[in-house]
């Protein structure tokens, strides 16, 4: 009951209260009058700009001209000559020998002298009946009629091939003759068609101081088939 009797009071109070809040707070506007005086002055923060120009580099500092020292002046140069030395000349001391020349009296323009000619040793007697090596001659012995060895049907059948060395004599009058086999590879494989080829042989005969003469000869004859 008496709870009861607590919680109305409770209640009533609060319900007064919020009242009074009320009417208070509508009449709050008219209890403040606010007068505003004309010298009323706002407090301001002035600030002030102040534009900061950006500093001019400077010139360049002109570079002092270099102070040229005074060019001395030109030295004179004597020039002395000096007077060639002469080389003292040599004297040399020729032993001419003596001649003893008979002079005419009668000749003028001095002594004509005569070089000696160079004497020519006499050539040995030649037998231009021998015989002689092309190497001993002037001129030797050239072909004028000349016929190549029939190649062997043997040694072209075998698929061969050689060379044969020969010695002969031509005469006085170019013919050929003892004809020597002296090397043939292989051997007596081209013998017998060299000898029937050299043998028809023609030459003129070698010479010797402006005469023929018989001569030896030796030569080589090459036996090659074809395409080879």
């Amino acid at each position: 009951m008496d709870t009861l009797i607590f919680k109305s009071h409770l209640g009533r109070s609060l319900a007064g209260a919020l009242v009074i809040n009320l009417v208070l707070f509508c009449s709050l506007p008219g209890l403040i009058s606010v007068t505003r005086q004309d010298n009323d002055v706002e407090s301001l923060n002035v600030v002030n700009f102040t534009r900061i120009k950006p500093e001019q580099p400077l010139p360049p500092e002109k570079p002092k001209s270099e102070e040229k020292e005074p060019e001395e002046p030109p030295k004179e140069v004597k020039m002395t000559r000096t007077q060639p030395t002469r080389a003292t000349p040599k004297s040399f001391k020729m032993t001419l020998p003596q001649m003893d020349l008979d002079i005419d009296p009668r000749l003028t323009g001095g002594v004509p002298v005569v070089a000696p000619l160079p004497q020519i040793q006499p050539r040995a007697t030649v037998d231009f009946n021998g015989l002689f090596d092309m190497d001993d001659l002037d001129t030797i012995p050239v072909p004028s009629f000349k016929t190549n060895p029939r190649y062997p049907y043997r040694a072209k059948r075998l698929g061969l091939e050689g060379e044969v060395k020969i010695r002969f004599l031509v005469d006085k009058e170019g013919t050929v003759s003892d004809i020597t086999i002296v090397e043939a590879t292989p051997p007596e494989i081209f013998d017998k068609s060299v000898i029937n080829a050299v043998s028809t042989w023609k030459y003129t005969p070698g010479e010797l101081s402006g005469r023929q003469v018989a001569t030896i000869v030796t030569t080589t004859i090459l036996f090659k088939l074809e395409g080879q």
